[in-house]
């Protein structure tokens, strides 16, 4: 799969979810002039309506495309490895499957100005392991399937990952601290078909269904993220 292919899948599972994409395009693009890395991001907002004030919620996604995948996909995985091993080492042709890594966070900040109170020693425990008990309850950002079995005597691979939830603090010229921003990063690993010059063989499994689970599960986490900031809510 070439970063074209991959990206028609990623806006097309975006475009799926529901999610209301932000910016003038479904994505951003960047290319890194020293390691010729390509780096694709969307921004996005929950499918339903804003209801989380004081804050603002949305969803970062990106993903990095490396050089070497750029160099593996625009041939075949035998011509490649022919001209990394030579012919002679290439006979019995074993490869694994790519995979990528895709980074999302959940953010809730507030508008410029308008920051609110830090919550207190006693809330923001009791908030954190409510909210990501809803996070698993109703859906989990991540999937359920956190690392895949290593062959032979490798340790298991990681396929999933997710922080605690961050707070982004301002502290003011009197040093009273204000809270401007609350956000959870995660990433997932995305396997991604080989391209074969031998017909013969079985072709891998297409990336869509990943992604469009991956875009359902943060459309409906980020609807659960607005209503557990409830509690920040000021009172009146």
């Amino acid at each position: 799969m070439t970063y074209d292919e991959l990206k028609d899948a990623w806006i097309a599972a975006l475009l799926e979810s529901g999610l209301r994409i932000m910016g003038t395009g479904p994505i951003d693009e960047a290319l890194d002039l020293r390691t010729m890395d390509r780096m694709c991001k969307a921004f996005a907002e929950p499918p339903s309506t804003q209801h989380a004030e004081p804050f603002h919620v949305t969803t970062a996604l990106e993903f990095r495309w490396g050089a070497l995948q750029t160099a593996r996909t625009n041939t075949t995985e035998e011509d490649l490895l022919q001209e990394l091993l030579g012919l002679d080492r290439t006979r019995r042709l074993r490869t694994e499957l790519p995979w990528l890594r895709i980074d999302v966070t959940l953010r809730a900040s507030t508008m410029w100005g308008h920051e609110i109170l830090l919550p207190s020693a006693a809330l923001w425990p009791r908030w954190v392991r409510e909210t990501l008990s809803r996070l698993d309850d109703v859906e989990s950002v991540v999937p359920v399937e956190s690392a895949s079995r290593g062959r032979g005597d490798l340790l298991p691979e990681t396929l999933v990952w997710q922080s605690d939830p961050e707070l982004c603090v301002l502290c003011k010229p009197g040093g009273t601290l204000r809270l401007r921003g609350i956000e959870i990063s995660t990433w997932q690993a995305i396997y991604l078909p080989r391209k074969w010059d031998d017909p013969d063989r079985k072709p891998d499994r297409c990336p869509h269904d990943q992604l469009a689970a991956m875009c359902r599960r943060i459309a409906t986490s980020l609807d659960v993220w607005m209503k557990a900031l409830d509690h920040f809510a000021p009172s009146n």
